[in-house]
């Protein structure tokens, strides 16, 4: 028995923790990003090795025998050990080794403060380098130019990793505190006949805020005057204009704390059911989700990542509540 266990290796054993996992062998091989065939190939040595059969076919699944079980912590275990190793020799490869993270500005000090978190857990002595924002993240990441960055809905690519840290569930409106929207019962269109100022998250394209899109298929007629991706001007317009924002909970928390002069109001209700009428006009039943994801690249440390999960699923999740 212990001369067949020689024949494993780190992948194989990645193969039977995910085989574990999915008890699906096509759905083993699209998270592995390999082949069918190669992850049946796996668990055929892996049988051998075992001697035993570790999943047995049902009507739509396989099923873990009971040695299969009792492999799975143990197996686990050796893949963040091996891991670990995997991380400590890579950063003594370097004599500088660098974590490159994209994102927009007001949301770095919070990436920040988890990075340090992340790496003071692990012992590790990265430089971090937070790049600004731009329509290159994408290419950067599949090019392994980049380690990390954060997005909300980001499309899907084989060459970078999703990771949903959590989701955008309220919606606040932020203005002067003294600003009259705040003297009355909010309705849709008192909501939207001030001056609006917009967080604006696109770059490359002439894509419409969601505000935009409301008021346009309700005929109510807005006037923006400013667009802006930087959220410490926008919040300093506020402060010194009549003009009033809609944001999400997770951008506005700190922010928001750190001006005395600016109010926020929950409006998360106000626009739901209009949000969803509008969804479900367009042939859709359903809102979409507003999800946030940690991006990581294929070569981005594994052990770190998760971790750095970790730390940004409890942050986001402190954001929103």
């Amino acid at each position: 028995m212990l001369q067949s266990l020689y024949k494993l290796d780190y992948f194989s054993l990645v193969v039977l923790i995910e085989l574990l996992e999915q008890q699906n062998v096509t759905d083993t091989a699209l998270k592995l990003n390999v082949s069918q065939p190669k992850v049946s190939r796996i668990l055929t040595m892996l049988r051998e090795a075992f001697n035993d059969e570790l999943l047995t076919r049902e009507q739509y699944s396989m099923k873990p025998t009971k040695l299969a079980e009792s492999l799975y912590f143990p197996a686990k275990n050796l893949v963040e050990t091996f891991q670990v190793l995997a991380d400590t020799v890579n950063y003594h490869a370097h004599l500088k080794t660098e974590i490159n993270v994209a994102a927009q500005s007001h949301i770095n000090p919070m990436i920040l403060e988890c990075l340090q978190l992340t790496a003071a857990e692990l012992s590790c002595n990265f430089t971090f380098n937070m790049q600004p924002w731009s329509d290159q993240v994408q290419r950067l990441l599949g090019l392994g130019q980049l380690d990390y960055s954060l997005a909300v809905n980001p499309p899907d690519s084989e060459k970078i990793h999703k990771h949903l840290l959590g989701h955008i569930d309220k919606f606040f409106l932020v203005a002067h505190r003294e600003h009259p929207i705040f003297s009355a019962p909010l309705e849709l269109q008192t909501a939207l006949s001030p001056p609006l100022a917009l967080l604006n998250y696109c770059i490359s394209e002439q894509k419409q805020h969601r505000i935009e899109m409301l008021a346009e298929k309700f005929r109510l007629p807005i006037n923006v005057v400013l667009k802006t991706m930087d959220l410490d001007l926008l919040l300093h317009h506020l402060e010194h204009s009549d003009s009033i924002s809609y944001l999400a909970s997770l951008l506005i928390k700190l922010p928001i704390a750190n001006r005395k002069t600016l109010k926020a109001v929950d409006v998360t209700d106000v626009f739901r059911h209009k949000n969803n009428d509008i969804h479900i006009q367009r042939g859709s039943t359903k809102r979409p989700n507003m999800d946030i994801y940690l991006q990581a690249s294929e070569s981005s440390p594994i052990l770190f990542t998760q971790k750095l999960i970790e730390h940004l699923t409890r942050h986001i999740n402190n954001l929103n509540h």
